[in-house]
């Protein structure tokens, strides 16, 4: 019997060494072909020493910034809101230092760092003011550091399910620790995910329904796996500053500027219902930064740009209306 089991765990390990060593093959043809085919045509400025990526579309003013969550997406997140958008007013997304074509940044991802980056490439690709910023997820964060120091560049801003400085101390502990640890796992858990080709093949799986849309899936799958392994780097040491972008971003006002809070409304499971009610609690906290604010709810899932961009469009469309 012992000798029968002992047989069993030696070609149990067998197998999973061989299925390790395929994931490591198929990781480094991944990364090499993924580089080969993608031709990079885009749009770059320098800021601090490094180059950012972006993307200018549309005419005239006001100009409309988008900032990204937490995420390997970067600009990709909002294609069918800049799209349309662009038809009545000039906009630009980015890719925030370290994300998907935006080479590092020698700082630290600080709340602040990345507000003053932010306002570089604005200014070196002569964005024409007022800004109307436009911040999903942890770009709320950095839409408030942004505002400390660049309010009166501002002519509008609208979250899109934007995080909040206090979410973390005033979430259910399970959760607390949960979102703790998304954002900050350990170091030997990262590389052997990022080696083994699992990032990939779980990355690969969920983007089509993230983009779903046929006509640029392809090149969406073209760049972020060019980009793949960098940008989740990005990603993370982006995480690892949460906490602070948390911190730094408190005590932000919006003064008078125009201010459209898009609240999420649909969670998926009962978890998520309990922090999605403390979550709207803080979004309406939020409606105190500007004497110009409204909260609107929608019926979606975080990322309200991809599942319903026309809310996100005429949220902006309003507030362009009303700068002009």
């Amino acid at each position: 019997m012992v000798k029968k089991i002992l047989w069993v765990l030696k070609w149990l390990l067998i197998f999973v060494v061989a299925l390790l060593m395929l994931g490591v093959i198929y990781e480094q043809y991944s990364r090499y072909s993924a580089k080969k085919n993608f031709v990079d045509n885009g749009t770059y400025v320098q800021v601090n020493g490094h180059k950012m990526h972006y993307v200018k579309r549309g005419v005239g003013s006001p100009t409309v910034i988008f900032e990204s969550g937490l995420d390997y997406a970067g600009h990709m997140s909002w294609y069918k809101v800049q799209e349309e958008v662009s038809k009545f007013a000039t906009t630009i997304s980015y890719d925030r230092a370290g994300i998907l074509r935006s080479e590092k940044s020698h700082k630290p991802r600080t709340c602040e760092n990345m507000a003053d980056e932010l306002h570089t490439l604005l200014e070196k690709t002569e964005a024409r003011k007022p800004y109307i910023l436009v911040a999903h997820s942890l770009g709320g964060l950095l839409a408030r550091c942004y505002a400390k120091k660049y309010a009166d560049s501002l002519g509008g801003i609208v979250f899109v399910d934007a995080s909040h400085p206090e979410q973390l101390e005033r979430a259910p502990k399970a959760i607390k620790e949960e979102m703790k640890s998304a954002t900050t796992p350990s170091d030997w858990v990262v590389s052997f995910f990022f080696h083994s080709g699992i990032t990939r093949l779980a990355t690969n799986s969920a983007l089509p329904e993230f983009v779903n849309d046929e006509k640029n899936i392809d090149a969406f799958m073209s760049e972020l796996n060019a980009y793949l392994i960098k940008s989740t780097k990005g990603a993370l040491e982006e995480g690892k500053m949460f906490e602070q972008m948390l911190q730094a971003s408190k005590d932000a006002s919006f003064y008078d500027i125009p201010f459209t809070i898009l609240s999420a409304s649909k969670p998926h499971n009962e978890e998520e219902r309990i922090y999605f009610e403390i979550f709207r609690k803080l979004q309406e906290e939020s409606l105190s930064l500007s004497t110009k604010s409204k909260l609107i709810s929608v019926e979606s899932g975080h990322f309200i740009q991809i599942e319903k961009p026309e809310v996100v469009i005429e949220a902006i469309r309003e507030i362009v209306k009303e700068v002009n």
